[in-house]
């Protein structure tokens, strides 16, 4: 993915989300956006220790949605 004003893919996951954590960051407090609380910007935190003790983990958004697709469809 392109994006006009930075080239953000040769950067990492954890990269990309340390890059979102700062812009979310940078927001003013006066910002129509709600700021993160103690316990989201820790789980942030977590997260992104979790993929850099181990990057290969997780699974690719793609095969997690079609999981839960799948799983919904079965209760209905």
């Amino acid at each position: 993915m392109r994006h006009s004003l930075f080239d953000f893919t040769d950067l990492s996951p954890a990269e990309r989300a340390e890059l979102a954590i700062a812009l979310w960051d940078s927001l003013p407090d006066d910002s129509a956006e709600p700021r993160l609380t103690v316990g989201e910007r820790a789980e942030l935190a977590r997260r992104v220790e979790a993929y850099r003790s181990d990057p290969d983990a997780g699974a690719p958004w793609a095969e997690v949605r079609e999981r839960i697709r799948s799983a919904a469809s079965r209760e209905r």
